[in-house]
């Protein structure tokens, strides 16, 4: 009897617990089925979904400019390719280019006015165009200044973003942020807030700051604008703790008279990477170029590093008021030019062989700097300038170094 009572006790509990646990399902289900029928009468008119996230016109014009400066081009397959006993075989990692910048108008307004003869992403060149060119003239990698402004950061941020995406191999990113720096108020980089900021829209995207142009606007002739900013300046100063804490690469292009205040930043943050190009700090003497200023900087820190982009026999010539059909015609004379630049910087590179870049500094002065010709005669030149120097030195070099960097 007693067992029986028990199992009847235990029958009725479970019924209880079934009908509370029913009724508490069947409240939320009525929950739920309130919480569809309003998100249908909030996004469904006449039985037509509408897109709670659509987006501006505005914005949809930004986003045909982005998909502009990475539309696919007409690339054929590169064949492989031999460069004889004379030239450097190995691989390249070319430590400069530029991307061009992005029309910065509202879209809306219309296609913007260019100057034809300046490179605008998406217009007259496009990252496609890049990628095909690297792949002629096999150059392995490339480090790459992705230019953002901050009045449209989201856009050209984008533009770094979907590059990586489709080209995680080729490209190391660089985010290069002026401040205005054709006006005489404005600055050649954006202060440590506002770098902050676009670093936090894509977080560990950048691999590098740069390149950061510290010399005066005009002072090699050319437009001016923004004064000269001292390595040690105020707004540096407060942007290499976040370079530190972001692990990025540092790339200048100091100016003249800089030696000393660069010198204090290298000291003074010797976890940070340096690299560091331009010829402001190497005078003409006697009508060659002497190093002593760039050989001090690297023999007093192993954390600053030079980029050679000058292999033009002792010449500048990718500049804006250069022609094309120029710039091809000068390599026509090897001996004369290698001539030149081994006396220049063999013995430099071979004294410094952990610390110096090979690059080409391309892709900022004129749209033909990403053609697939140019860019096979500056890589053909490089391999016989490379093949003239020690041959434990070639490799490093070559691309070696800038592994090194990007290992770090």
């Amino acid at each position: 009897m007693k067992k029986f009572l028990i199992g009847i006790i235990l029958t009725m509990i479970i019924l209880i617990g079934a009908t509370i646990t029913y009724q508490q399902l069947n409240a939320k289900s009525s929950e739920i089925q309130q919480n569809q029928n309003r998100y249908l009468q909030e996004n469904y008119i006449n039985e037509e979904k509408i897109d709670i996230k659509e987006i501006s016109p505005e914005e949809k014009a930004w986003n045909q400019r982005i998909e502009s400066a990475l539309a696919p081009v007409n690339c054929l397959t590169p064949e492989p390719r031999k460069f004889g006993e004379l030239f450097y075989n190995g691989p390249l990692i070319d430590a400069h280019i530029h991307i061009a910048d992005i029309p910065d108008n509202n879209p809306l307004d219309g296609e913007p006015e260019y100057n034809e003869e300046e490179p605008l992403l998406g217009v007259n060149t496009r990252i496609t165009d890049i990628i095909c060119t690297l792949e002629k003239e096999n150059t392995k990698k490339v480090f790459a200044f992705f230019p953002v402004y901050k009045e449209i950061s989201v856009q050209m941020i984008e533009i770094a973003k979907r590059t990586m995406e489709k080209y995680p191999d080729k490209f190391v990113p660089f985010i290069m942020p002026p401040d205005n720096d054709d006006s005489k108020e404005g600055f050649p980089t954006v202060d440590a807030q506002a770098l902050q900021s676009m670093l936090e829209i894509e977080p560990n995207l950048f691999k590098g700051y740069g390149e950061i142009g510290l010399y005066a606007r005009g002072d090699h002739g050319g437009p001016t604008g923004a004064p000269e900013l001292p390595p040690d300046n105020q707004r540096l100063l407060d942007i290499y703790p976040i370079v530190r804490e972001n692990n990025l690469i540092v790339y200048f292009h100091l100016g003249e008279a800089q030696q000393e205040s660069f010198e204090a930043v290298l000291e003074n943050n010797p976890e940070i990477n340096f690299v560091w190009h331009g010829d402001q700090l190497i005078p003409y003497e006697n009508g060659i170029q002497n190093l002593k200023h760039i050989d001090e900087i690297l023999t007093n820190h192993p954390n600053a590093y030079y980029g050679v982009d000058e292999l033009y026999g002792d010449e500048w010539l990718l500049k804006p008021e250069t022609k094309k059909e120029d710039f091809l015609k000068h390599f026509d004379n090897y001996k004369t030019l290698l001539k030149k630049d081994t006396t220049t910087w063999k013995a430099f590179i071979e004294k410094h062989p952990d610390q110096v870049l090979w690059g080409t500094d391309r892709g900022w002065s004129a749209p033909w700097s990403a053609d697939e010709d140019v860019g096979i005669t500056l890589t053909n030149y490089a391999r016989a300038f490379i093949a003239h120097l020690n041959p434990e030195v070639q490799e490093r070099f070559a691309y070696k170094n800038a592994e090194k960097l990007l290992s770090n």
